[in-house]
């Protein structure tokens, strides 16, 4: 999975083209942030949140193709492990900007927009892996619905 700047972003290449970073670069700048003693704690939680934000961004767009291409299905097994590392990563975004505060970015988000994206990927997760419904419940629901 790759996170990608528009040629909106302000950063442009070549013809406009969107700039593709590999996830797992992203995850290694974001603990070197981290771990950086000479960056102000409230810069360096600024960073993560963005990079974080970034990974976010790159998933539901993955997301959104496996859906349009039919293979969201096929994808779960994927799906479900890349999203508990996002919420895991997530967690710790959002308990160092509130213990750390957090400077504002250029794109405008606080700690607010971090809290919101993180109960979305919560949301999803129980969404799709949480408990289900027995059949029977499901059909009682489906037929309400329907009336």
């Amino acid at each position: 999975m790759t996170a990608t700047l528009s040629a909106s972003s302000g950063r442009r290449f070549g013809n406009g083209d969107q700039l593709s970073i590999p996830a797992n670069r992203l995850q290694k700048e974001m603990e070197w942030v981290g771990k950086e003693q000479e960056i102000p704690p409230k810069i360096a939680s600024a960073i993560a949140a963005t990079m974080w934000l970034l990974e976010v961004d790159a998933f539901r767009a993955e997301e959104e193709k496996f859906m349009l291409a039919g293979e969201y299905e096929s994808s779960l097994l994927n799906h479900r492990v890349t999203l508990s590392q996002l919420i895991a990563d997530g967690e710790k975004v959002v308990f160092l900007a509130q213990k750390n505060g957090m400077t504002l970015t250029p794109a405008g988000f606080d700690l607010k927009d971090l809290q919101s994206t993180l109960t979305s990927l919560h949301t999803t997760f129980r969404g799709e892996y949480g408990p289900k419904n027995p059949p029977q419940t499901a059909e009682l629901i489906e037929r309400l619905l329907n009336a």
